[in-house]
């Protein structure tokens, strides 16, 4: 398909391109809640953090108090279980201090974890001063598997920059994008409605540039008339005007609304 052909339809320039760059923009709504979703996503990242920062430090601090510090009780086996899609593998367990019966528990390794029993002793060490933190003295929580949860919130911080990226990317667009005519090459309908649009436009370098996007889903949308227009059973190409950056054309966007 050649992008200068303009057989089966019109393309005209919508009026909001034309004016003086940059153009004012302001943010639609889903461009508002996209944005606040980034802001979701980010600050419950950092809040995790935040939260897994002071948890493995902490975890740190009472190993090396236990080691210095603590007392050692006779506990009893509790439970053993599995836990998780990784099967750790975990042990409840209570003692008793100064007649004050406490339970705990922690992950334990898979050699020993194998060699409890249910209602089996347990050597178990605690602080003197404050008994609640306590460990089994067969071996010491690892200090890596704390510090792991560091790793948990890469996942909804990259989301969220992700989304700022793209919410910049669109507003730069919109700003400073020039027009140009482009021509649909494929369209399919969504499985909840809507067009999934692929085009191509020319560049003034003479360069082509193929995109795809999902135009605004709402009544009077002008996919629902171009778009027929661009099935294998009509030999129209319709088409349609784009918007390139200035300093790439890498980066566009149909105009179809």
């Amino acid at each position: 398909m050649d992008p200068d052909s303009n057989s089966g339809g019109v393309s005209t320039t919508p009026r909001e391109l034309t004016g003086q760059l940059p153009r004012r923009t302001r943010a639609s709504s889903f461009g508002i809640a996209t944005a606040i979703m980034a802001t979701v996503f980010l600050v419950t990242a950092v809040a995790f953090d935040l939260w897994a920062g002071i948890y493995a430090a902490q975890q740190m601090l009472n190993s090396a108090a236990l080691r210095r510090e603590g007392s050692e009780a006779v506990g009893e086996v509790k439970r053993l279980w599995l836990s998780g899609r990784s099967n750790k593998h975990r042990v409840s367990y209570v003692f008793t201090t100064k007649g004050i019966s406490l339970t705990g528990e922690s992950t334990a390794p898979k050699q020993i974890w194998y060699s409890l029993r249910e209602s089996s002793s347990l050597p178990i060490r605690f602080l003197p001063a404050s008994p609640a933190v306590n460990h089994p003295a067969a071996w010491e929580e690892s200090a890596l598997s704390a510090w792991a949860l560091l790793v948990i919130p890469i996942v909804p911080a990259a989301v969220g920059i992700v989304l700022l990226m793209q919410l910049r990317g669109q507003r730069q667009l919109a700003a400073e994008g020039l027009p140009a005519a482009g021509v649909i090459t494929k369209c399919s309908r969504g499985s909840k409605g809507g067009w999934w649009v692929e085009y191509q436009f020319r560049t003034e370098d003479g360069r082509t540039v193929k995109g795809g996007g999902w135009p605004e889903n709402r009544p009077g949308n002008r996919c629902d008339y171009l778009c027929p227009l661009s099935s294998a059973e009509s030999p129209a190409e319709p088409t349609l005007p784009d918007v390139l950056l200035p300093r790439g054309p890498m980066i566009s966007r149909s105009t179809l609304a």
